[in-house]
């Protein structure tokens, strides 16, 4: 049995995607017989134990404007569960303030990797202007990639910033909870809430990076068309007073941050689209979700998400807000023919597999130690 631990920032209560993959991966390796120990920011530094998993939360200073996001600054915290829990490997999500625990782990001999969970590039893109983003993102990644043992990404798109710069990496796609996001959970009572034909969703954290607004945009498209369309918007952010001024007279429902995961299965596969404009979404696990339920998902052709749904799940393109309206209209009237392709392509991606995929990367086997 190996000990795991995995680092991370930028996570709070309300998170989505790498809130989801550091708990799913976490209960997948405890699975397959490891321990797994989660360092994570919170407002108190706490530990919680359940069996093989423990989630230790060290107080992380908040960041401005980021709708409740904390980084971890004071390495003391981390460095004492560090020593305390004796890790045989470190998965690293952050590659900003806990980027010295690669530096930590090397000198006690035990192997890193870095989960690239976006690009450095299409972030600072999003959040800073009149700045050279190529060099900044290729220098910070070229320093990164040297601290530690090995770079994973989940995509191509999230490969292709240290393609550039000829930093080998490692694939390991991301996964999906295929028993809890099912089609089975499409709902018609949720659907007749909203008296409409066709329900488009939008599953996102609402900030700009996430181009959430665009979804907007879609449905007054597709209102040209069918009137009969209803938006329904799941997830919170510092965007979501401007788009709810700006659907003021729209058929659209904010239901804020669904933490229940199973409520938030329901509503995914009640949808007849999913929307995801999103531009630098290096896997999207929103989206997979939707894919579980029977619901096909209309993309950003620049994201890594065209990966993700393939040629099964629904369709990548452009930022086109007519474009989007009508395959979102062709993907819906296909019905239970796309759905089935939907859940058929989300079937590849179970957490089991990324789990062992991720500790192969360190030659670690179920039972825990490197195979010969």
């Amino acid at each position: 049995m190996a000990v795991i631990v995995q680092l991370a920032n930028f996570v709070s209560p309300t998170s989505g995607g790498l809130k989801t993959s550091l708990n799913s991966l976490a209960r997948a390796w405890a699975e397959l017989g490891h321990t797994v120990h989660t360092i994570q920011p919170g407002a108190r530094t706490c530990s919680v134990e359940q069996g093989a998993l423990s989630v230790h939360e060290v107080v992380g200073r908040r960041i401005p404007g980021a709708g409740g996001y904390r980084a971890i600054v004071e390495r003391g915290p981390v460095r004492r569960i560090l020593e305390s829990v004796r890790p045989d490997v470190v998965f690293l999500s952050d590659r900003t303030t806990l980027l010295w625990t690669a530096d930590w782990a090397r000198l006690q001999g035990i192997p890193t990797a870095l989960i690239a969970h976006e690009r450095v590039d299409g972030v600072l893109r999003a959040f800073v202007h009149g700045m050279p983003v190529r060099r900044i993102s290729d220098a910070w990644n070229r320093r990164t990639a040297a601290r530690v043992d090995a770079v994973i990404c989940t995509t191509s798109f999230a490969a292709g910033e240290f393609d550039r710069i000829a930093i080998p990496v490692k694939r390991a796609p991301l996964g999906v909870d295929l028993d809890l996001f099912c089609p089975e959970l499409r709902s018609g009572s949720l659907r007749r809430r909203f008296a409409a034909r066709t329900l488009l969703g939008l599953f996102s954290r609402l900030s700009p990076e996430k181009c959430p607004e665009f979804a907007l945009e879609v449905l007054r498209e597709h209102r040209r068309f069918d009137p009969s369309v209803h938006l329904i918007v799941g997830g919170d952010g510092p965007l979501r007073p401007r788009m709810e001024e700006a659907a003021r007279g729209l058929p659209v429902t904010f239901l804020g941050y669904v933490s229940d995961r199973r409520e938030l299965a329901t509503v995914l596969a009640s949808m007849d689209v999913v929307l995801a404009p999103g531009p630098i979404e290096t896997f999207g696990l929103a989206a997979l979700e939707a894919l579980a339920c029977g619901t096909p998902v209309v993309a950003n052709a620049e994201s890594g998400l065209s990966e993700v749904i393939g040629i099964d799940g629904g369709q990548a393109l452009q930022l086109d807000a007519e474009a989007w309206a009508r395959t979102a209209a062709r993907l819906a009237i296909a019905g239970s023919t796309q759905r089935q392709a939907a859940r058929r392509q989300a079937d590849r991606y179970p957490w089991s597999s990324s789990a062992q995929a991720l500790l192969e990367v360190h030659g670690l086997t179920v039972l825990g130690r490197a195979s010969a």
